[in-house]
């Protein structure tokens, strides 16, 4: 075996953590989602759906 499971495993753990620490300090979108407004809500369901 070229590398031991143990090498392989902290390599995973490595770059697992390095992306989670890209996701978390990643610069987030600049646009604002469009303005949809209030929505209908209704407090009965639809017959036959379950």
């Amino acid at each position: 075996m070229a590398e031991s499971v143990t090498a392989r495993v902290k390599a995973w753990i490595k770059n697992l953590m390095g992306g989670m620490g890209g996701a978390v300090v990643s610069e987030k979108s600049k646009t604002v989602p469009p303005d949809i407004g209030d929505q209908p809500y209704k407090d009965k369901p639809k017959k036959g759906v379950l």
